[in-house]
């Protein structure tokens, strides 16, 4: 794993953070001192400052990250109760407080590209979005159902684009180069971005292609074999401004990742702490995804909505997943083709009214409807085609419709205190027209379906700022997820063969959350506790002890974690940051117990368990210094990572094998450095060194090791 990516959020923090007054002289601060930074995600889509927003969440700027990370997923990792599972190189998937797939919202500009084939567990789709040419990431712990609807439990991330600027002078441009290279991924990142201006016009357009191979692991892994892969990401957005306050943007993006491995459930895979190879002699996946929308949005207006945004969206997702079995001796018995292609088209409105009954009302809807077509063939040892697939592995046709309106309201009471009550109502209906028990025999076919699904949830954030240095904020917030196309319809999960199941409940979540962040002198911290409760969730437990196979059920059970960030500014040259997270949580599984079990299910009897939910994020702590002499043009950093041992594990868990080991999966301790130079005030070069001891090391879950010793080399310059 590229652990670089752990400390690039700390590289934003270093030069953004508004340091509390320490009796500095002016010009030392001035060298640190910023403005307050603003979010946007935790007000769907309406700033307001960081610093006292009712939510945990992290704001990057891609100017820093885009010159070390790798891909969107890494980018997250290090940031508390966030764990980045890497399946494959190219197949990335954050868990948030808890939860991962399709239990996080992936935002690009607002827009959701969560769609009803997204998988459960970790999925490759977050990979598909391209950073570079991206102004900030913005990350979201927790559960923010009212206003992002299904899905969004263990968090929201949001890739944000540049808001649109008019130059007074007529084209008024700059270019932008970016250059990356790694040993340990043997790999090379070069992209190029454009932007022109000008009183009534602002365009930019950006391409990068990353070309990764083998993974080096540590000192006794040493190269992790068909782990390379090839990448390719162009965005494209024209503004036109229509008065002082308002905006019509046309966007356009479009990601290509080309045969992605995935290493671990082939002969190519890893014994490292007794892991167990995977039987396939290859597996590779193409991934091409495209997003289409245009945006007319406003702000500080009179009228119904103060602010808004009018959205409509194109999104299409093509996957191709390709890959040949093989026996325990090693060669080639038969392979298969699966693929999917889905498009999602939506309507978003969102509005912001101020002074609404001495308060301010955020309101909106959202409509979506996905068409899914799926299919697939077989082929021998020779590649030769034998048969074709009655669907691939979801349904062979099928559609799926959403509908949503909330109503968030802020009110601020005499007392200081600040209420912020809201409510959503969301239906949801799929047209299961045709799918199959078994996908290579298509007289299995069930009689199309068509299921309906409605939910009223609500939230209520409380917050105070005590006094200018301490805020406060707690709330108690409701999530839900209907069963998607996925649930319901699909036949080959990634690492077992599953059944498609319509009798599955929505899943229900409530989160209860306190926090707090401020500064005192030198000091500034940031800390929270959460609990979910877990209602109905649909959960995978093996059909039977030893094999791969997975039965679908509703159980319940809970999360709960702490988060803990601390800075302490030594000197206005030096800062050290602490960073600590725990997690604990459990879900009930169906334990294979054929002989004494209370539920029948398949002509087979299980009894109900509960067991951690699947992969749990073990401890982790993270210690940096940064120095950066005032005035200059260099800085530099080292950090210290530890993460525990992962030896909570779910029945699923103790099944995958071949990406976690028997024990548990062992805890390590990686040392990085990192340098950078100010070319100018827009160009620099960085130098870095991550996991200095060489160490084998494995992130709970993942289907290859981290990174061994690693020198990346990146230059941005801007002209």
């Amino acid at each position: 794993m590229n652990s670089l990516c752990f400390h690039t959020s700390f590289f934003f923090i270093l030069f953004t953070t508004n340091f509390p007054s320490t009796g500095f002289s002016n010009t030392e601060k001035a060298a640190i001192d910023e403005l307050t930074p603003m979010v946007v995600t935790a007000k769907g889509g309406f700033l307001e400052p960081l610093s006292t927003t009712a939510w945990s969440i992290t704001s990057l700027e891609t100017d820093t990250i885009d010159r070390a990370a790798r891909s969107l997923p890494e980018v997250l990792s290090g940031i508390p109760s966030i764990m980045v599972q890497k399946t494959a190189l190219g197949q990335s998937s954050p868990y948030i407080r808890g939860l991962t797939g399709y239990h996080n919202v992936l935002l690009v500009d607002g827009i959701r590209l969560n769609h009803s084939a997204m998988r459960s567990g970790p999925n490759q789709y977050w990979s598909t979005v391209e950073i570079f040419g991206s102004d900030r990431l913005e990350a979201l712990r927790g559960t923010q159902g009212v206003l992002f609807g299904a899905d969004a439990v263990g968090g929201i991330v949001n890739s944000l684009s540049k808001e649109p600027y008019y130059s007074n002078q007529r084209n008024n441009r700059s270019f932008k180069v970016l250059g990356r290279v790694s040993s340990a991924e043997h790999s090379f990142s070069a992209g190029f971005s454009a932007e022109v201006s000008s009183p009534k016009w602002f365009s930019e357009i950006s391409h990068m292609e990353r070309s990764f191979g083998d993974l080096d692991g540590g000192k006794k892994v040493g190269r992790q074999k068909n782990t390379g892969y090839d990448v390719i990401g162009s965005k494209a957005r024209l503004s036109r401004k229509l008065s002082d306050n308002a905006n019509l943007i046309i966007g356009i993006q479009k990601n290509f990742m080309d045969d992605v491995p995935r290493t671990h459930k082939t002969i190519d895979g890893l014994t490292w702490e007794d892991l167990s190879l995977g039987k396939e002699i290859w597996r590779r996946l193409d991934q091409e995804r495209n997003l289409y929308y245009g945006r007319i949005d406003w702000k500080e207006t009179e009228g119904i909505a103060n602010s808004g945004q009018l959205t409509i969206s194109f999104h299409s997702h093509d996957q191709e997943r390709n890959r040949m079995k093989g026996n325990n001796t090693g060669l080639a018995t038969e392979g298969d083709l699966q693929t999917f292609e889905l498009d999602d088209f939506g309507l978003t409105a969102r509005f912001v009214k101020e002074d609404f009954l001495n308060g301010s009302l955020a309101f909106g809807s959202e409509w979506h409807h996905e068409k899914l077509v799926s299919g697939g063939y077989k082929f021998d040892a020779n590649g030769n085609r034998t048969a074709n697939l009655a669907q691939g592995p979801l349904a062979a046709d099928a559609s799926y419709d959403r509908f949503s309106t909330y109503f968030q309201y802020e009110h601020q009471l005499d007392s200081g205190w600040s209420i912020e009550p809201g409510i959503r109502y969301s239906a949801t209906k799929a047209n299961l027209r045709e799918f199959y028990e078994n996908n290579s025999d298509a007289s299995t076919m069930f009689a199309p379906e068509e299921k309906r699904y409605e939910e009223i949830i609500g939230s209520l954030r409380v917050t105070k700022q005590v006094s200018k240095d301490l805020f406060i904020f707690s709330g108690l917030s409701q999530g839900f997820r209907p069963p998607s196309l996925y649930d319901l319809t699909s036949t080959d999960e990634t690492s077992a063969v599953e059944r498609p199941n319509t009798k599955l409940d929505p899943e229900k979540f409530l989160q209860a959350e306190l926090g707090t962040r401020g500064n005192s002198g030198l000091w500034e911290w940031q800390m929270s506790y959460y609990y979910t409760l877990i209602k109905d969730m649909i959960v995978r437990s093996p059909i039977e002890s030893g094999k791969s196979d997975v039965l679908k059920s509703n159980g319940d059970g809970f999360l709960q974690g702490i988060e803990m960030e601390f800075g302490y500014q030594w000197a206005p040259s030096w800062k050290s940051e602490l960073s600590f997270s725990w997690m604990d949580g459990e879900v009930e599984q169906m334990l294979d117990n054929n002989a004494t079990g209370t539920i029948a299910i398949n002509g087979r009897n299980y009894s109900p368990v509960n067991r951690a939910t699947t992969r749990l994020m073990p401890i982790q702590a993270k210690f940096t210094t940064f120095y950066k002499p005032v005035g200059s043009n260099w800085s530099s950093a080292l950090s210290f990572l530890a993460v525990g041992k992962a030896d909570h594990l779910s029945l699923k868990d103790e099944t995958d094998l071949t990406r976690i080991p028997s024990n548990g999966t062992p805890s390590y301790f990686l040392t990085n450095i990192y340098g950078n130079y100010d070319i100018s005030d827009s160009s620099s070069i960085s130098l870095a060194l991550e996991n200095i001891g060489d160490l084998d090391y494995r992130v709970h879950g993942s289907g290859l090791n981290g990174a061994g010793r690693n020198i990346i080399l990146s230059c941005s310059i801007v002209f």
